[in-house]
């Protein structure tokens, strides 16, 4: 992985241009290492995929590090994507890129080098461009993908205790931006009875994907029985997700419970003092930058709740009301679904992300892609042709980053 240190970076550029034996033909080649890779980091992937193709100058370049990082710290919206994920016949991956003309609109469904090894899988999130996936049959081993390099990554193989009956495993992964490390956490809930279905008494695995000897860590027990299969969100370094159903004084809500990936300490995070999300029917999102959680009430509204500044209760802030979405009437028979054993992350109404222009993308239904304007309070359905009938989403970044150069296991 690149380094922090300026100065490491200017010596990787300057040892990249004198090591090259392609001589520069254009003036764009001429400029400065560092001009040349700042402007290449401000355009769009699939342009710079197909650069590759240029010169070996232009390949080597593209295939560097520092360029798939400076690349990352100016992703705009044309490299925004919907990652989707549909498990009818079988595992698969797409992606969709919102902001397309609707005349535009295509759905590219993603190759996967992997189908010998992991031909049934669930994903555990997107982080920097980069995909994990875990085998659907024995959550093990997990995969880090790249979708646009076409690249993947066996993780080592989690070894569990003979003697202990598994029950469930809740899964997060994601990147700090302090330390630049990216990290799987594994944490595992074991039958306490023949007929439980959800577990208890959980141990955390967390695997560094930097770390020299990579292997497996066991840090501890922890308090929180956590709900659904993976996080829900990632903000500042933490995953975050959402305990299943407490009960205070005749009140059932949920806590927000977060993971830490630079100290790898578990908290819980402060909820609004007025009571808002005292509730137990909502989700996390991240939307610019902040945790974000979205309740969904019986009466048909939708609430975004934004807390502004981290881990302050008092910033907590609600931000919109949505109503629900009628979807235009359709005839379409369900696929049968395969049982999901770490639980589902569902819902009619699911927030994925906000664009520049204000519009919130939602997920209805685990079937529609539906776009509200704040401004005037209408809904759009985003149509692509192929979609599959039913299928789960989250927010995917187009990314330069190796997975062979980053982890080089």
């Amino acid at each position: 992985m690149a380094s922090n240190s300026g100065e490491h970076e200017s010596n990787e550029i300057t040892s990249i241009k004198s090591s090259s034996k392609h001589q520069p033909t254009t003036w764009l080649e001429r400029l400065p290492r560092e001009i040349f890779f700042d402007i290449l980091s401000r355009q769009p992937i699939m342009s710079l995929l197909d650069c590759k193709l240029v010169s070996k100058l232009w390949y080597t370049s593209i295939r560097n590090p520092l360029l798939a990082n400076m690349h990352l710290n100016h992703v705009t919206e044309d490299d925004l994507c919907l990652l989707l994920f549909s498990d009818w016949p079988k595992s698969k991956l797409q992606l969709v890129q919102v902001n397309q003309a609707e005349e535009t609109r295509t759905i590219q469904t993603l190759k996967t080098t992997f189908d010998s090894v992991l031909p049934e899988f669930e994903v555990v999130g997107s982080c920097n461009g980069l995909v994990c996936l875990y085998n659907y049959f024995y959550d093990d081993p997990l995969y880090i993908y790249n979708p646009f390099s076409i690249e993947h990554k066996e993780l080592p193989r989690f070894e569990a205790s003979p003697h202990l009956n598994i029950c469930r495993t809740v899964f997060g992964f994601g990147f700090h931006p302090k330390t630049k490390q990216y990290k799987v956490i594994k944490i595992v809930y074991y039958k306490q009875s023949n007929n439980d279905l959800v577990g208890g008494n959980p141990d955390a695995f967390v695997l560094a994907l930097s770390d020299a000897t990579l292997t497996w860590r066991n840090i501890g027990k922890i308090d929180y029985e956590l709900s659904g299969p993976t996080s829900e969100a990632l903000v500042s370094g933490k995953l975050h997700w959402l305990s299943f159903v407490l009960v205070h004084e005749e009140v059932r809500y949920r806590e927000i419970i977060s993971f830490d990936i630079e100290t790898e300490e578990f908290q819980v995070v402060p909820r609004p003092s007025c009571g808002g999300l005292n509730q137990i029917n909502y989700h996390l999102v991240t939307l610019r930058g902040c945790l974000s959680a979205v309740v969904s009430s019986g009466g048909g509204s939708n609430e975004i709740w934004v807390m502004k500044v981290y881990n302050e209760k008092t910033s907590w802030r609600k931000e919109l009301v949505i109503g629900n979405y009628v979807p235009m009437l359709r005839i379409t028979m369900a696929p049968p679904s395969r049982r999901k054993k770490n639980g589902y992350q569902g819902g009619a109404f699911r927030v994925l992300c906000e664009l520049k222009n204000g519009e919130i993308v939602i997920l209805h239904w685990n079937r529609f892609i539906v776009s509200y304007d704040p401004n005037n309070g209408e809904f759009k359905e985003i149509n692509f042709q192929g979609l599959p009938l039913e299928f789960q989403a989250s927010v995917h970044v187009g990314s330069l980053i190796s997975v062979h150069k980053v982890f080089g296991m």
